[in-house]
């Protein structure tokens, strides 16, 4: 078997990058919505898609989040276990 010629690593940087662009997504989600709420007459249905997609990308960036951090943790502790 071939050894490759670099190690193989997980992309804990990119999903950290995706992490923080869910974060910006979530705020301009907001932003919209409080620009829909000025508007009359109401747009209740605009606000409801807002709402949706901020649920799930609350959802999607607190997943993310977690598993990172856990992952993070994980290679600290097996660093500092191994000599």
């Amino acid at each position: 078997m071939n050894k490759p010629e670099r190690p193989i690593t997980l992309p804990l940087e990119y999903a950290a990058q995706i992490v923080f662009e869910l974060h910006s997504m979530r705020r301009e989600c907001s932003e919209f919505a409080s620009r829909l709420m000025r508007q009359r007459p109401l747009n209740e249905r605009g606000l409801e898609d807002c709402a949706r997609l901020d649920d799930a990308l609350a959802h999607a960036h607190c997943v993310l989040q977690n598993a990172v951090d856990c992952i993070k943790t994980c290679q600290t502790k097996r660093r500092s276990s191994n000599p």
